[in-house]
């Protein structure tokens, strides 16, 4: 995967976060530790700065990023550029 492309997805997952939210990161399966746990899924989480947390899952690394971003939409707490 071009980086270009993966870093325009953190850039644009980023931009919906509301103020004080901040992106925790990308990661290849479960976040379990349980190496018994085995997943090809990637997911993408962002912290609010009340504990609130929003994810996102996709079969990529920009994949997960996006659903981010829609879910954040989705939500309704997407931050909005004027």
């Amino acid at each position: 995967m071009p980086r270009a492309g993966l870093t325009q997805s953190w850039i644009a997952a980023e931009a919906t976060l509301p103020p004080e939210w901040w992106m925790m990161g990308v990661v290849c399966g479960p976040r379990e530790v349980d190496p018994q746990i085995h997943s090809e899924s990637w997911g993408a989480w962002a912290r609010g700065p009340n504990g609130q947390r929003a994810e996102g899952r996709g079969e990529s690394p920009t994949g997960a990023l996006d659903a981010l971003a829609n879910a954040m939409r989705k939500s309704g707490m997407a931050f909005k550029v004027e």
